[in-house]
């Protein structure tokens, strides 16, 4: 990513033949053991967003349950329809009861008072017939289906949230990955010029131009560096594995991935991005639907109140007989009718009332909680701005610091071979260097990030 040393240099071109040596020497034994499994990722951060979307396991849950609630809506929606159904029975009555009736109903000069028993059915008993329901006004019902709508949409609000949010962590994931790959990449140089540098001061040391002290010093600094590139190996093989994962692969799978950005790409397309303030935001939206959706449950409750209008209609037949003898046409009885109900609410409206002032109460809860939201929201987006245009002018110098600690340092490891410095001089600015390159790296991490935040507060 950054060419230091002048091409022309023959010990810059011999480190750059061996970084590679080093990686693939180190990552050798975990890339055998998937060898005939891995498979390549060549990912931009847009496209590491794009694929968590089509493959995150929280993005199609909620998918699934956009679809849960279109199924709820369809089902709020038939229930308007008339209701049309057929029943049947057949009933033994194992013991006939008995009603007693006046006596003078059927005999005229009976005295009075004086009681008949009568048996007003028989051993076998059946009817079979269709059912017709008809709700020609009920207010509750037409409020199900605008209730089911405004919960379908408060869903899709939800989702938008989710996917917004999962973007910001796998683009996190993906810097993080990004800045692990350029740890690794200069820790492999390090490792490489120590290593240089070892063999040649051991060289000296056999003839007699370089100290006992000196050669144990630069052996500890080359170990040292072996321990900083197994720590970055780790860091990166980590921080991958979570990229993977925020994306929606499993954590078995073999993949490697090719980064199509760097920090630089990163840096000049965050600097030259307008952001401004959304007015159409996912919570204010979501406020919105949520007050519909109690308004709509404040009318459905105060439409309680209000009568409900039925149509009934019934066609078919009745079987009565002593003998199970269901085929026998003359024991059967057509019956048919017809019956408009109307039904009006006396003392349910008790607690209807309370329900309302629960739902009332629930709107100003819910306007109070968005309003401290936003004054959060916008608080933090404006941090993060404000840290966003602070670390954009410490990127540029920190990466100018770091691009010169690097020459210097490699300037100055020819210069000790030379026998030019001491060791305590190179030292120096060996720490020097790995102060900037933290540095360097630290800035560049925390100002996208911090245009990542304010990227993803804004859409919220």
């Amino acid at each position: 990513m950054f060419k230091l040393m002048t091409k022309n240099s023959a010990y810059y071109k011999k480190m750059k033949n061996r970084i590679v040596m080093i990686v693939g020497f180190t990552l050798l034994p975990t890339l055998s053991i998937a060898q005939h499994h891995i498979l390549k990722l060549s990912l931009s951060l847009e496209q590491a967003r794009a694929l968590a979307v089509e493959k995150n396991p929280q993005i199609a849950a909620g998918a699934l349950d956009a679809k849960i609630n279109k199924e709820m809506t369809a089902e709020a929606k038939l229930k308007r329809i008339p209701q049309v159904y057929a029943d049947a029975n057949l009933q033994n009555n194992l013991i006939i009861p008995v009603t007693p009736v006046p006596a003078n109903a059927f005999n005229p000069n009976a005295p009075d008072g004086v009681l008949i028993p009568l048996k007003f059915t028989t051993r076998w008993t059946s009817n079979t017939g269709l059912n017709v329901n008809i709700d020609l006004f009920n207010p509750q019902k037409k409020l199900g289906v605008k209730e089911a709508l405004i919960k379908e949409e408060i869903t899709k609000l939800q989702n938008e949230n989710e996917a917004n949010l999962i973007s910001f962590e796998v683009a996190n994931a993906y810097l993080a990955s990004l800045i692990a790959v350029e740890q690794l990449r200069l820790a492999a140089l390090d490792t490489l010029t120590k290593s240089e540098l070892l063999k040649i001061s051991q060289q000296q040391f056999d003839e007699g131009r370089l100290v006992l002290i000196t050669l144990n010093q630069l052996k500890a600094d080359r170990n040292n560096t072996l321990n900083n590139f197994d720590e970055a190996k780790k860091i990166y093989t980590n921080s991958k594995a979570k990229l993977l994962y925020t994306m929606g692969f499993p954590a078995e799978d073999h993949l490697d991935i090719e980064f199509l950005d760097n920090l630089e790409t990163l840096f000049k397309n965050y600097q030259i991005k307008t952001q401004t303030e959304n007015g159409t935001s996912i919570a204010l939206n979501q406020l919105n639907q949520n007050e519909t959706l109690l308004n709509t449950q404040i009318a459905s409750t105060g439409n309680g109140y209000l009568p409900t209008i039925a149509l009934k209609a019934y066609y078919g037949a009745n079987f009565f007989d002593n003998n199970f003898d269901i085929l026998k046409s003359s024991n059967w009885n057509g019956n048919s009718f017809v019956n408009l109900g109307l039904k009006l609410p006396i003392t349910e409206g008790i607690d209807r009332q309370k329900k309302i002032k629960q739902l009332q109460l629930q709107k100003q809860s819910n306007l109070l909680r968005y309003q401290d939201e936003r004054n959060k929201n916008k608080l933090e987006y404006l941090s993060a701005m404000i840290t966003a245009a602070v670390l954009e002018k410490k990127y540029l110098r920190v990466q100018e610091n770091f691009k010169l600690a690097e020459k210097n340092l490699r300037l100055s490891e020819q210069q000790f071979t030379s026998g030019r410095i001491l060791i305590t001089e190179l030292q120096e600015i060996t720490y020097n260097y790995q102060k900037e390159k933290n540095n360097y790296l630290t800035i560049a991490y925390n100002y996208i990030l911090a245009r990542l935040t304010a990227e993803k507060i804004n859409k919220y």
